[in-house]
This record gives C-alpha cells, structure tokens and sequence, in this order.
C-alpha cells in the first residue's frame, strides 16, 4: 500500500510538471509591452521605430532563473516608424518582406542570472526566413501582485543589438546602419488581457 502511495505521489508530480511546461504561467500584458529598435540614418541621427504587435510567454522560476524560458512572435507587419511611406518601404521585398515573413520569433535557449536581478538570456531570432542567435541583456524590475487586478505580474527591461544583414535584409547598408540596437520593456502576469487599459 505505501508502494503505491508513493508511486501515485511521483506520478502526479511529473504530471504537474508536464502541464506546467505545456502551458507557461505567465503571458505579456499587450498593452504593457514594447519592442522599440533604433538604427544609424547616414551618420546623421538614429531612426527610431518599434512593432506594435506581439504575443509572449514565460516560465519564470524565482528560485532557479537559470531554468527559465520565453518565448516571443511579433507580427513584422506591425512595425511603425510614425511615417507611413517609410513603413510601407520597410514591409516591402527590399527590406522586410512581409508578404513572404509575416512573423519573427525569439526562443530562449539559456538565462544566465547575475547580480542585481540581471539576467542574460541567450536565443534565437528568426527573421526574414533566417534564424541566428541573439543575446538579450534583461533586468528583472519588479515582482509582486499588480495593483490593478492582484495577478501576479513580472516587470522586464532588457536590450540587445542585431546586425540585419545577418538576417539577409541589407538593402543600402552602409548608408543605413547594419546594426539595430533592440529596446523592450514588458509586463508578464497570469491573468494577461490585450484589453486592459490601466
């Protein structure tokens, strides 16, 4: 009888784990989350844009941030510059090519965790139908129940640089930067709505 206790009680447990790494406990806050990038215009000043569309998820241990895991899609269509021609040009087959890559993907391989709830986390990005590794420097901000709905909510900021013509997008590099330097700030809860306004 105390053979099969324990053997009910492992089983369950691996059964908890299975639908813990099935369904991450944490989803962005769409309406908290920014992935903003900024590029070299010929020496002159830095362009600055972001994606206005993108859906995460997250398992975030505490305890071992090492074994943590995020995943992101952005919709590359969703890129805005505040200049519609210009972005039209950046969704068009010299550049992004939307039509052909309509989404871009992060998916991390490695959290490395470091002083002062600093985090490195190592990935890959596929964009433009290419997948290459990418480093993002993150920063824990803030971990409590939000104010607003008591979910549990996780607050990041975390940067990272790319080179596009990694990617195969190198329409008039040098003239425009071949680096792109990556901004996100972003809020994970569980009770994540793209609705809500506060």
């Amino acid at each position: 009888m105390h053979y099969q206790a324990v053997t009910t009680a492992i089983l369950m447990a691996l059964a908890a784990a299975a639908d813990l790494a099935a369904e991450p406990p944490y989803r962005v806050e769409k309406t908290h989350a920014d992935l903003l990038f900024d590029i070299d215009h010929a020496g002159f000043t830095h362009k600055h844009g972001s994606f206005r569309n993108l859906d995460a998820a997250l398992q975030y241990d505490a305890p071992h941030p090492e074994q943590s895991h995020v995943s992101v899609t952005v919709q590359v269509d969703s890129i805005d510059t505040g200049f519609a021609l210009r972005d039209q040009e950046l969704k068009g087959e010299k550049f992004l090519d939307v039509a052909k890559y309509p989404v871009m993907r992060f998916e991390s391989i490695r959290v490395t965790p470091g002083p002062n709830r600093t985090l490195v986390v190592e990935g890959n990005l596929t964009l433009h139908g290419v997948t290459r590794p990418l480093t993002l420097h993150a920063t824990l901000n803030k971990s409590a129940p939000n104010p607003f709905d008591k979910a549990a909510t996780l607050g990041f900021s975390a940067t990272g640089t790319l080179k596009r013509s990694d990617f195969g997008v190198a329409s008039f590099v040098p003239i425009i930067g071949d680096e792109v330097r990556i901004e996100i700030d972003a809020e994970f809860n569980q009770k994540a709505m793209s609705g809500r306004g506060s």
